[in-house]
């Protein structure tokens, strides 16, 4: 037993005393511009969603309009080579999900997830940038229908129940 232990406390000095060597990481190839994320609260009606936007240049701002169904981010980068990535809840706008910039319909890629959609875009002007979300759903307009529908099943219950009475 006192072999075992012996043999154990020189194996576990031995590991702890030997060097850690750590291998470098090279730079991914054509991304000169670290990326930065961001998380922007956006206030919807009483609701408020956190839309997270990673881009290498410097996000200004994230707006909501509602009534468009569209969020509007605005940035600015004094190099070309942009990239960005945005995540937005599905609650706040799902759907078909098209990308503007400029007023310009730009290819992005959408991806579509369970709780929210992400949309990856690349663009290569320098300077201040608006581009445009828009979704085909916005899910906090019915909230409205939601209460009305709430209140009427509850009343249909309490109803149901007085007429079992007698």
């Amino acid at each position: 037993m006192r072999t075992e232990i012996f043999l154990f406390c020189i194996a576990l000095l031995g590991l702890l005393s030997s060097p850690a060597f750590a291998a470098t990481v090279p730079a991914p190839k054509g991304l000169d511009h670290p990326g930065i994320r961001w998380d922007w609260n956006i206030k919807a009606e009483s609701y408020t969603f956190d839309v997270v936007t990673v881009s290498n240049y410097d996000m200004k701002n994230v707006t909501f309009n509602k009534d468009a169904k569209e969020l509007i981010l605005t940035g600015d980068s004094p190099h070309s080579g942009n990239i960005a990535e945005i995540e937005i809840p599905n609650n706040l706008i799902s759907g078909n999900l098209t990308v503007t910039q400029y007023g310009k319909l730009i290819s992005a890629i959408v991806i579509p997830g369970a709780n929210s959609s992400t949309i990856m875009m690349k663009f290569n002007q320098t300077g201040p940038s608006t581009t445009s979300i828009m979704g085909t759903t916005y899910l906090p307009e019915f909230s409205s229908v939601a209460s009305l529908v709430m209140v009427l099943s509850t009343m249909m219950v309490l109803f149901t129940l007085k007429l079992k009475k007698f």
